[in-house]
């Protein structure tokens, strides 16, 4: 599921919610209550542990064909 990032139009507040692309029209402000939210463009981040080494070189695929 996606992280999606709103800012609230009545008490600014902004928060981040995990929800499904089917339930974004039903999302609250947690702060207020209020359905006059926008969302906003948000960061991505990822990370990962596998296929790194300690030296932060990339080791997830091994040679072949």
């Amino acid at each position: 599921m996606p992280i999606f990032e709103y800012t609230c139009n009545a008490c600014n507040e902004m928060f981040a919610l995990l929800q499904r692309a089917v339930e974004v029209n039903d999302t609250l402000c947690p702060k207020c209550g209020s359905k006059d939210i926008k969302k906003v463009p948000s960061s991505f981040s990822c990370s990962s542990d596998s296929g790194s080494s300690s030296d932060g070189s990339y080791s997830g695929f091994s040679g072949g064909g």
